[in-house]
């Protein structure tokens, strides 16, 4: 039997947390296919959590920098440089929006996310085996796409943090017209400190919500893809043929979740999705799952988009979807859902 060295460590958010050999419990029960339905859940929250703290200063020296770009904005220009709130509002947007790229742009920057992603890639498809029940007997390995795929999650995230998303630039530049439109003139210029600071703070409030909503919402995201393109690599190297959506049921489940719950995918077609959305850029990528129709359909009514791709059985996703890589998780931000093998000869 063997030694077994038990010590206690501390979380980036201050908890104490059990280390088997130097490595936390969850990981090693994770290893050993130990872990229920909630642990495993808890598991993917740990990764959230450790990748957060790896770039968390990162994201709060990009909302200093955002907020100084603002100030020296308001300083250059005055009032009447602008034709209306829209024209300011544009204005000042694009001077942040190359602020933002530039602060995530540093070489520690890049390296923190890197170090992150692979980390998290790495054991979701060589380490667990909760998408097999069990323990597989399969020796894992790295191939090509494994590689190709480890250098395309560094680069998407990067891509991600480096720019507003739709969303929020909408809610900044909504945040800038009204300012403009309420404070008029006293936001400009040589103001004293007094005149700017009610601005300047509801300025850096609404610059860090933004940020840490956006980057929280990234690597959410980004996990999940992680641990779906390790399983689904996992599988496809064990020769598993088709797969299971298993939802985390309970009050926080999305509609479209609920709804994919124990339907099936085709795990051949999935790897084949991955395969070629890992050769793609990342622009080339978001445009294709997020901004494309497609994309677009899924986003505002994720239900019927999908149940128009199920097969005449009534649970198996068609090919035709999971050609797209839409078939395996995420299927929406802070999706919670995974993939689980269906292994001939094995109870469910």
């Amino acid at each position: 039997m063997g030694h077994y060295q038990l010590s206690v460590a501390y979380t980036r958010t201050k908890q104490p947390e059990l280390l088997v050999n130097g490595w936390p419990i969850l990981l090693v029960l994770a290893s050993l296919g130990r872990l229920n339905e909630n642990e495993i859940d808890h598991l993917l929250d740990k990764f959230i959590e450790e990748y957060q703290g790896g770039v968390a200063r990162y994201g709060n020296h990009a909302v200093n920098l955002l907020l100084e770009r603002l100030r020296t904005f308001l300083r250059e220009h005055a009032y009447d440089d602008f034709k209306d709130e829209s024209d300011f509002a544009e204005r000042a947007f694009g001077t942040l929006d190359d602020e933002l790229r530039a602060a995530w742009s540093s070489a520690s920057a890049i390296n923190a996310i890197t170090r992150a992603t692979k980390s998290i890639y790495r054991f979701y498809r060589l380490k667990d085996p909760t998408p097999f029940s069990d323990t597989s007997s399969i020796k894992l390995r790295f191939g090509g796409a494994d590689t190709r795929s480890l250098k395309f999650f560094g680069e998407l995230d990067h891509f991600y943090f480096s720019k507003f998303a739709p969303n929020k630039s909408d809610e900044l530049k909504s945040f800038l017209r009204e300012r403009y439109l309420e404070h008029g003139s006293k936001i400009f210029g040589k103001r004293t400190p007094e005149e700017l600071d009610d601005f300047r703070k509801a300025a850096g409030e609404k610059l860090k919500n933004l940020n840490d909503r956006a980057v929280e919402t990234i690597i959410h995201t980004s996990v999940q893809r992680i641990r779906s393109w390790g399983h689904v690599g996992s599988m496809a190297q064990a020769r598993i043929k088709l797969a299971r959506i298993v939802a985390i049921l309970d009050s926080r489940t999305s509609e479209i979740c609920r709804e994919l719950d124990g339907k099936i995918i085709r795990i051949g077609t999935a790897q084949a999705a991955i395969e070629r959305l890992n050769k793609l850029e990342p622009g080339e990528f978001a445009a294709e799952m997020y901004e494309s129709d497609a994309g677009r359909a899924m986003s505002r009514d994720p239900v019927n988009f999908i149940n128009g791709f199920i097969e005449d059985d009534g649970k198996t996703i068609s090919d035709d979807l999971g050609t797209t890589g839409r078939a395996v998780p995420p299927y929406h931000p802070k999706c919670r859902s995974r993939l689980a093998a269906i292994i001939a000869g094995a109870k469910s």
